[in-house]
Parts: structure tokens; sequence; C-alpha cells
């Protein structure tokens, strides 16, 4: 089920448990009224920009893509990610990582690791 197109409208326990159900995962921080009040307008922020975001059409960059996902995401398919292809003239290369959509909360070190892995191995473009 998509968020759809006024999730970040809805109020806040609506919009957190709409979040949760999603994306199976909600961050501990939002049962803290403290860090709530701090977290709750950045996914708010997020969201609605999931929600509006349309790409601008234009040139492909010249630089490769890399793109992650956790293997069990339901909200980000493989089939999504092979669209990144069309942003690049350079290629795109997929690396998945154990778990769902949250997979950067689950194993934070893995996705630093796979993120230097990857701009080690990648030359300057000769342009930009």
């Amino acid at each position: 089920m998509p968020l759809g197109r006024h999730s970040a409208g809805l109020d806040d326990e609506e919009f957190v448990a709409r979040v949760e159900q999603l994306a199976g995962y909600v961050h501990p921080a939002l049962a803290d009224p403290d860090l709530r009040e701090v977290v709750l307008p950045v996914l708010r922020s997020d969201v609605e920009l999931h929600e509006s975001y349309r790409p601008a059409d234009g040139e492909p960059l010249p630089v490769p893509v890399t793109v992650f996902r956790g293997e069990s995401d339901h909200l980000v398919t493989e089939e999504d990610c092979r669209g990144w292809a069309d942003v690049s003239t350079e290629g795109r290369s997929l690396v998945e990582f154990e778990g769902g959509h949250m997979y950067l909360a689950e194993d934070p070190l893995a996705v630093l690791r796979a993120m230097a892995e990857q701009v080690a191995v990648r030359p300057l473009p000769e342009r930009l």
C-alpha cells in the first residue's frame, strides 16, 4: 500500500501508524514526546517530498549511479531500482542489504562500508 498523496496531512497518530505499517519500522525517538517533537517534522517532510517529487526531464548525468535497497523491501522493488539506469550515461549498480525498507537503521555500518567501497572504486569523470 503506497503512502498516497496526503499522508503528510494526517494527524500525528495516524501519520506514525501509516509509516509504521508501510515501512515496518518506527524509530524509538517517536515514543519520547520531546524527541518526537524534533523527529516528526523531519519525517513528515520526507514523506511530503516522496509524495510530491517529480523528476525533471533532462540529460542523463555522466557519472555512475549506485542504488541501495533492502532485500525484503516491499516499498522499493528491484524494478524501481532498475529505473535509476536512466539517469546516468555511466551505468547503474545495485547493492542490496539484509532487511527491509529500514535496512540503514538495522545495520548502518554495512551501509557505510558499501558506500566507501563504491566511492573507492570509481574513477573521476572527465567532466561534470
